[in-house]
């Protein structure tokens, strides 16, 4: 048996999860199908996010992941939004609580959750020592690629042997993104098993918030993901680097220069051409490896939360390359 339970019912992205799930033969089907007491409580979860309710949660480490995992799967059956907003709050509760735990046990999740490669670095500071986390450079520039603010630049972190000095908030900040992403995915994964009697169980939560679908017009080719960013870059909005990538991506596609896109990109704060001249050279293969970098799928897109408010012709669509010719033939 998992020797912490308790604690993976509190972190249930801990890679114990799935030996603890075959241990106790969870069946995950045979749960919705006989409508289990869990399956109840999951319900009611999910009904108090919708409705932004205190959410309670089990003290017996079985119940609690039976639960969320249940509670998972509801979630992925209410649509991008709903898993957006299941998502969101989900990750900010982890990381709220998180913050409170001692230090050995942020960094074994850190550990479990991130990289293997995480280690300890005592520093001393106006005669103090102080513990930071280092993560393995790649790694952080993986994650810290959805971040915006200055913070999570390389100019303002402390590296060493190939790796980045961060405090337990910023690990926390990272555990608690990727945690996000992978409820996301999860939630995707999931969202092809469809059970009859569970939508039906669905039908009454509330989500109006969530319905910007039917009252925003769409126009124009581009997909609702690629018009908002394009948007956003005229209106001198900074864009996270992966928001940056995906427009440099989809705009090379769609037939833009590098000299179009680098004047686009005049309109950004931090601006700085021979900076943009290279990353979007290198994206267009012109640079480094010659590799000429792809267009992000619907699912990247999600998971680096810039899948905004969805056209109809978003639907089951995996790439944003098909929007223009999905909205074709509903068209005809």
């Amino acid at each position: 048996m998992i020797a912490n339970l308790s604690l993976l019912a509190q972190y249930p992205f801990l890679r114990s999860l799935a030996k603890y799930l075959e241990e106790i033969h969870f069946d995950f089907e045979e749960i919705i199908k006989i409508k289990d007491p869990i399956y109840w409580k999951a319900l009611e979860r999910i009904k108090k996010y919708a409705e932004n309710r205190k959410v309670e949660y089990e003290e017996d480490p079985y119940n609690e992941i039976s639960i969320f995992l249940v509670s998972l799967y509801l979630a992925s059956q209410l649509g991008s939004f709903f898993i957006k907003k299941f998502a969101d709050i989900e990750s900010k509760r982890i990381a709220k609580k998180l913050i409170n735990e001692k230090f050995e046990t942020i960094l074994y999740i850190a550990k479990d959750f991130l990289s293997e490669k995480i280690s300890v670095e005592n520093l001393k500071k106006d005669f103090e020592e102080i513990k930071l986390i280092s993560l393995p450079l790649t790694e952080y520039l993986q994650y810290s690629s959805h971040f915006s603010g200055y913070k999570w630049s390389l100019t303002f972190k402390e590296i060493k042997d190939g790796k980045v000095l961060l405090n337990l908030k910023d690990i926390v900040r990272i555990i608690e993104e990727k945690y996000r992403q992978w409820l996301i995915i999860k939630c995707e994964e999931l969202s092809s098993l469809v059970y009859p009697e569970v939508i039906e169980d669905l039908k009454d939560i509330k989500l109006e918030k969530f319905k910007i679908i039917e009252t925003t017009k769409y126009e124009g080719e581009d997909p609702p993901c690629m018009r908002i960013l394009l948007q956003e870059i005229k209106e001198g909005k900074k864009l996270t680097h992966i928001g940056r990538f995906a427009l440099v991506t989809y705009l090379r596609v769609k037939g833009w220069g590098v000299e179009d896109i680098i004047n686009l990109f005049r309109t950004l704060p931090d601006f700085k051409e021979d900076i943009t001249r290279y990353q979007i050279e290198h994206i267009f293969g012109l640079r480094g490896g010659r590799k000429v970098y792809s267009v992000p799928s619907c699912l990247a897109m999600k998971v680096a939360n810039l899948c905004f408010p969805e056209s109809p012709y978003c639907d089951n669509i995996k790439h944003p390359l098909q929007f223009k010719q999905k909205k074709k033939w509903k068209q005809k």
